[in-house]
């Protein structure tokens, strides 16, 4: 009989945080925590016994080291394990890293169609690796993935190796909604229902800023069955409310509630839920949509009338703002030109597009390039 399990690969920040999130779910599964650093990973795994232990639970949790960059290796232990779902926390360069610059050379970096999209090659370059290891190891598991899923998932797909969904980013938009439309309406929030497909680009901009709006969206607000959205008054300013009334800590400060994100989506598939969520990356789908999550995997749950070639479209458009032009048949990810320009001119990057093959390479030569222009900007990253 199947042992079942949870598998946990990397536990930086953020599957650090969802390791103490998970040993403290009443009957949770086994969970095998993975990373390259035994003693760092020794010490979280002894952190979330011990303070699970505190708070009247007992999880089996045990560690095992992983070097993802052996995928022959990497599938042997998969294969062992054997879990229900695997999360992916790795990633070769965190989100929040370049906002550790200071603001005025962080929006030299981030500017208009060139965001996130440009260091796709620090996110895409393990979750490939992994996904070839899963598939080499024959495990039927769910992937979770956290690395930039609105773009990597897609580019996996192309060549047969998607995850089974993301986390994060456009869902993390949706309690800011929620909140701001209960206190607007004064009503309570957990009666406030979402329904949105949107890409990376609109929570990063949404709820930092309230401004990006001018990048494609769907957006329908709901009072229990009632549509709302109208007594919202004008979405542009309503959107400006989001920061006002929700903003959270910025950077590696804020990964509580992307946490709680990561979290949702694997509890909803261990526990068979079928919950009705957001999330990205769904069957390899660029950018986010509304979905269920279940041991059968995940479904895409449109708008009423709304085709799926419809709710790609507005994502498509999207990325764009995020500086992806476009994402090819090979699963290569093309920049804006607004993104190779700016890459070329203040990183000295010369690159048009990350490929899988290449992916690696590509991110250690971005990262050199990136700590250069930190260091000539008096930041250690």
């Amino acid at each position: 009989m199947r042992n079942e399990s949870i598998l946990i690969i990397g536990v930086g920040e953020l599957g650090g945080i969802l390791l103490e999130y998970l040993c403290r779910v009443p009957n949770i599964c086994d969970i095998v925590v993975c990373d390259s650093n035994v003693d760092w990973g020794t010490r979280k795994v002894n952190s979330a016994i011990e303070g699970a232990a505190l708070m009247g639970f007992y999880p089996k949790i045990s560690f095992r080291q992983i070097d993802v960059t052996n995928i022959q290796q990497t599938a042997e232990l998969i294969a062992s394990v054997d879990p229900i779902v695997i999360f992916n926390g790795t990633t070769l360069q965190s989100w929040w890293v370049v906002n550790e610059l200071p603001p005025e050379v962080n929006s030299q970096l981030y500017t208009t169609r060139c965001a996130l999209g440009p260091w796709s090659a620090m996110h895409l370059a393990l979750i490939a690796k992994i996904m070839q290891a899963v598939k080499a190891s024959g495990v039927k598991a769910h992937v979770v993935n956290s690395s930039f899923p609105d773009v990597t998932s897609p580019s996996l797909a192309k060549v047969g190796m998607a995850p089974t969904v993301g986390i994060g980013n456009m869902s993390l938009v949706i309690p800011y909604i929620q909140k701001a439309a209960a206190e607007i309406l004064d009503l309570p929030m957990k009666n406030i229902g979402v329904e949105m497909i949107g890409h990376h680009f609109h929570c990063y901009y949404w709820c930092r800023s309230g401004k990006g709006y001018g990048a494609p969206y769907y957006l329908k607000v709901y009072h229990g069955h009632e549509d709302i959205t109208e007594k919202l008054g004008d979405i542009d300013a309503f959107i400006a409310e989001l920061p006002k009334r929700g903003m959270r800590p910025a950077g590696r400060n804020g990964q509580y509630v992307v946490a709680a994100s990561c979290a949702r989506n694997i509890l909803s598939i261990y526990f068979d839920t079928n919950d009705l969520i957001h999330a990205p990356g769904p069957l390899g789908l660029e950018g986010g949509y509304p979905v269920r999550l279940s041991r059968r995997g995940v479904e895409v749950v449109l708008p009423k009338g709304m085709t799926l070639e419809q709710a790609r479209a507005i994502n498509l458009a999207a990325q764009k703002y995020d500086g992806i032009e476009e994402i090819n048949a090979d699963g290569d990810i093309i920049f804006t030109d607004e993104s190779y320009d700016t890459f070329k001119r203040l990183l000295n990057v010369d690159c048009r597009k990350v490929t899988i093959k290449d992916s690696f390479e590509q991110a250690m030569e971005l990262r050199k390039k990136f700590l250069e222009f930190a260091r000539k900007h008096h930041v250690n990253v």
